[in-house]
């Protein structure tokens, strides 16, 4: 049976005005996701997890979900200042299986991207890398996937996937490139206790 994940940003984004109490919405949205034992997906590729340093420490989020033990959360976000959180991720995945999809874009340097999933997959936190490849960039698109894919697999990613922006911008043989070039440089790839 395919579970559907929860999506806990959304509610902020979308409607923070729609809801007369957003904390204890969000709180709410959690706990029935805790008692189904649904995956929890904070941030989606539209709307990315951003972390911010003005983020409070103790949060509805954040007790609920470190006073429960085995759920899936994944974590999808575009920015390297995820590490700031390390801690935070470090205790979630103790408790969790916890996954952080990281979005590295193509048009700039993908180092910094690449040194967050690094310091993820360091501290055993499953990581992966969502790719967005461009053909305005020197070189073919195959190049350029096969430089981010190198990239990841040097970073300790766990899997690699490409975004629907750039499947629908460089069309379907992508389509085709994409899953070879993937499956050539060894992903999915396991890691230790993670099924």
């Amino acid at each position: 049976m395919i579970q559907q994940a929860t999506t806990f940003p959304l509610l902020f984004v979308l409607a923070p005005a729609a809801q007369s109490d957003p904390a204890e919405a969000l709180a709410r949205r959690l706990r029935k996701a805790v008692l189904r034992r649904e995956p929890i997906t904070l941030g989606t590729a539209a709307q990315p997890y951003e972390p911010l340093a003005t983020r409070p420490v103790d949060n509805p989020l954040r007790r609920a979900l470190l006073g429960e033990e085995g759920l899936e959360i994944t974590i999808t976000t575009g920015s390297p200042r995820i590490l700031r959180e390390l801690g935070l991720l470090i205790e979630l995945d103790r408790r969790h299986a916890v996954t952080v999809r990281m979005i590295v874009p193509a048009a700039e340097d993908p180092e910094p991207w690449m040194q967050a999933v690094r310091g993820l997959a360091a501290e055993g936190i499953a990581a992966n890398v969502v790719l967005s490849a461009h053909t305005s960039q020197s070189g073919s698109i195959e190049e350029t996937l096969r430089f981010l894919l190198e990239g990841a697999l040097e970073a300790g990613a766990l899997d690699a996937e490409i975004d629907a922006r750039s499947l629908r911008r460089c069309g379907p043989s992508l389509c085709v490139l994409f899953p070879r070039l993937r499956l050539e440089y060894g992903f999915p790839r396991r890691a230790a206790g993670r099924g």
